[in-house]
């Protein structure tokens, strides 16, 4: 199937239907992995895909904008630079667009994103700004954003920059801020971006994103935090697998739960972590796969049990 993004690009991808549709609005996105196609490595997201429609839910996989069979390029020259963007939200448009053709063309109303890596990102980033998501299997997520030279504040919503701004100005008043803007560590580009807009904001009623963890000392994504803690409050359900070697397991425990714990107790309900031991990024190896397929299953009966109904995968013939 095709469908036209909002920039007028066509995408590309594959619709799954299960032979006996599910009574429900209910269906699963899975987004482009950095700069892989929507098959995903070593054919992973066929894994899941096969799992959703033995529960007869629906599943899209398409290529974002650049990537794949789809229209489009991306001009950065290096690799890092490329997933940087992603890790601001590239392709976070090109999601809520592919929503909406499913809405359209299966009647789906919620959705379930899923993907590895940038597809995770993705994911998440796109939970913060849309109601229709309701819920995150995420492989691989990356709270870090990968190059220096992506533009956290270019793809945010105006209440993220309100937000973020806010922080700024509520810093002014702090020794340590004025030595980091003073030694050139701040970035100046989210900094005029955030600042101007608040000053320049007249309307009191501008939907206020959570605090943002705003740090120019290190790689810390501040995009990642707000869009965690909005879908916790909004109880839509996370489900976060990590491979026992890759580091974005531990970058993540370092870099945002250690940071956020006291705000993360109270909501910790809202997600699950879970750890592949002795797993790489991509689940490479068919255990890992496995594991991360019955780890699923059982978050999904947990949450969506009432949309699901166990069916036959229908052959490809």
């Amino acid at each position: 199937m095709t469908f036209t993004n909002r920039a007028g690009l066509k995408l590309f991808g594959i619709l799954h239907e299960p032979a006996e549709k599910a009574a429900t609005d209910l269906a699963m996105i899975l987004l482009s992995p950095g700069v892989k196609m929507r098959v995903g490595p070593g054919r992973l997201y066929l894994r899941l895909t096969e799992l959703l429609l033995q529960l007869g839910i629906p599943v899209l996989r398409f290529d974002c904008h650049g990537l794949g069979d789809s229209e489009g390029t991306l001009p950065e020259e290096q690799l890092r630079d490329v997933y940087g963007q992603i890790e601001v939200g590239r392709f976070v448009d090109d999601t809520l667009d592919a929503m909406s053709w499913m809405q359209q063309r299966v009647g789906s109303k919620r959705f379930i994103l899923s993907g590895l890596c940038g597809g995770a990102i993705t994911g998440l980033l796109a939970g913060a700004r849309d109601r229709r998501v309701a819920g995150l299997l995420a492989l691989g997520i990356t709270p870090l954003i990968a190059s220096k030279n992506a533009d956290p504040s270019r793809y945010m919503t105006a209440g993220q920059l309100d937000d973020i701004g806010r922080t700024y100005l509520q810093k002014l008043l702090k020794p340590k801020a004025w030595l980091r803007l003073l030694t050139f560590q701040t970035d100046f580009g989210l900094l005029w971006r955030a600042v101007s807009r608040r000053l320049r904001a007249t309307q009191t009623d501008v939907r206020q994103a959570p605090t943002a963890d705003v740090r120019a000392d290190d790689n810390a994504s501040p995009l990642f935090p707000p869009a965690f803690f909005h879908l916790l409050q909004a109880r839509q359900p996370m489900l976060l697998i990590f491979g026992g070697t890759d580091r974005l397991g531990f970058e993540f425990e370092e870099k945002f739960v250690a940071r956020h714990r006291q705000r993360l107790q109270p909501l910790a309900c809202g997600y699950q972590a879970h750890t592949i031991e002795y797993a790489n990024h991509v689940l490479s190896f068919g255990e890992w796969q496995d594991e991360m397929i019955e780890v699923s299953a059982a978050w999904l009966d947990r949450h969506f049990g009432a949309d699901l109904q166990r069916q036959p995968i229908p052959s490809e013939s």
